[in-house]
């Protein structure tokens, strides 16, 4: 169980870590990688959350200046809690949230861009993420996205002025285990062991809600992937509004639905 702190820690340098007996941040940190890359980019909170991982704490230090080298917003880079609205304070404590169960949990793995994550009934879930868009995207996409629209090798952020382009990857994706025209598992109340009919896809569309911050949505889907119940349900009802949808279609339009609106007013 994680003690709670009650206020977040920003502007802390990183002599402070010297001298109760941990790593400069600085030691940690390797400024020239590539830190849009997950774990490069978790590394940055662990860094200036030594003290806490020590303690089995609540992660409450924001980094100093390492996020500007990030796509983070830089009116979350840097701030002052005292004065900023409170929706700016809850955000950085759920990317906090965020970057402790990523750094802590047995059930993500991390290779390059792409996280796979390991349900509790074996299944496993993976995606790239990506913090230039704040997203999730199709898993194992990200490295040639980069590679067509920056540079081979570069892997990364272009400069700010030539804004980067949905080219080779497609937003809020989820791939599945299961593969296309799944069986529901058995643990899922209702329908499980009942086939799909239209899954084709091997693949989720997981939309973030309106409204929702990327930090918030991201441990939702964790939490929804590692939890390997509800996921499948909302998948499997999906495939039944599709099996809806095209027979209404095909009833209503038994030669084929109209290219054009003009072709049935």
């Amino acid at each position: 169980m994680k003690n709670k702190t009650n206020k977040m820690i920003m502007h802390r340098k990183g002599d402070w870590y010297v001298e109760h007996g941990y790593q400069h941040p600085n030691d940690i940190i390797d400024h020239h990688a590539n830190l849009q890359l997950p774990e490069q980019f978790i590394q940055i909170f662990s860094a200036y959350n030594q003290h806490n991982i020590a303690e089995d704490a609540q992660w409450d230090t924001w980094p100093d200046w390492e996020l500007t080298l990030t796509s983070m917003d830089d009116f979350l880079t840097f701030g002052d809690p005292e004065t900023e609205p409170p929706e700016m304070v809850a955000e950085r404590e759920h990317w906090l949230e965020l970057m402790q169960f990523m750094h802590d949990s047995d059930d993500l793995s991390i290779d390059g861009y792409t996280i796979t994550v390991q349900g509790k009934y074996g299944h496993t879930f993976c995606f790239d993420m990506c913090i230039e868009y704040f997203t999730w995207v199709t898993p194992r996409s990200l490295v040639q996205h980069y590679e067509k629209t920056v540079g081979i090798g570069v892997e990364q952020l272009g400069p700010p002025w030539q804004p980067n382009v949905l080219q080779y990857f497609m937003r809020e994706i989820v791939e599945h285990s299961l593969g296309a025209y799944w069986v529901c598992p058995e643990h899922v109340p209702e329908y499980g062991g009942k086939p799909t009919v239209q899954a084709s896809e091997v693949d989720f569309c997981i939309e973030m809600k309106k409204g929702d911050i990327f930090p918030l949505a991201m441990l939702s889907l964790l939490h929804l992937c590692i939890e390997d119940t509800h996921i499948w349900k909302m998948g499997f009802e999906h495939d039944l509004n599709q099996i809806e949808f095209i027979k209404e279609m095909e009833e209503e339009w038994p030669s084929g639905r109209p290219h054009q609106d003009r072709e049935y007013l």
